[in-house]
């Protein structure tokens, strides 16, 4: 008997605009651009984003209706995902805070997936920390489900990706940095969602 197939996707740069790329061009602050892709270590990342927010007084109110006004799927996203759901299990793996990616659910027809939480002052509004839900939680999902009898294919397209990738059965770098796609050769790079489609097919439906 074949075992279960499922399919393990990142969220932002493979199915969503990146989120913080939205709120530095809504705010002006430039080094809200940077994410998982500039620099690898999630916690001085996220240690550096949060002082932002705070030093320009920025509410997760206020960040929430950017990323409601200024976030969406990426083109072909949607029915590329609608796709895979008619085949297989799909879980979104995402490095993402639910509260950001909660305006947008809908947009995606409310896929599954499995973020971080953020703590949020009540009296102002302010964001105070960030909860990962699991260290280095992308891999442990992966295990998690091979350990459930799941044939895994998984795609992303940063650093944080790579682990979730080599863990599957079947994986790709979707639409990556040259940077990555070349230290990581041995791991297929595609571009287009057709490209992910054959590959879930060839390697995963077969």
């Amino acid at each position: 008997m074949t075992a279960p197939t499922l399919v393990a996707l990142d969220l932002e740069g493979v199915l969503l605009h990146e989120v913080w790329f939205s709120i530095a061009d809504a705010t002006g602050i430039e080094e809200l651009r940077l994410t998982t892709r500039d620099i690898a270590d999630y916690d001085e990342l996220m240690r550096m984003r949060l002082g932002i927010l705070n030093r320009h007084n920025l509410t997760l109110s206020a960040l929430q209706s950017m990323i409601r006004n200024a976030v969406t799927p990426m083109e072909g996203a949607v029915p590329f995902l609608n796709w895979v759901r008619q085949r297989s299990p799909v879980v979104i793996l995402s490095d993402i805070f639910m509260e950001f990616v909660s305006p947008v659910l809908a947009q995606l027809e409310f896929p599954t997936i499995l973020g971080n939480t953020l703590s949020v002052d009540p009296a102002t509004d302010m964001i105070t920390a960030y909860h990962i839900r699991q260290p280095d939680g992308k891999r442990r999902a992966i295990e998690a489900f091979h350990g459930l009898g799941y044939r895994i294919f998984a795609a992303g397209d940063s650093y944080n990706d790579l682990a979730m990738i080599q863990t599957a059965d079947f994986g790709a770098l979707f639409r990556a940095p040259s940077r990555i796609t070349e230290a990581h050769s041995e791991i297929t790079a595609c571009t287009e969602y057709r490209e992910l489609q054959d590959m879930i097919e060839n390697h995963l439906l077969t």
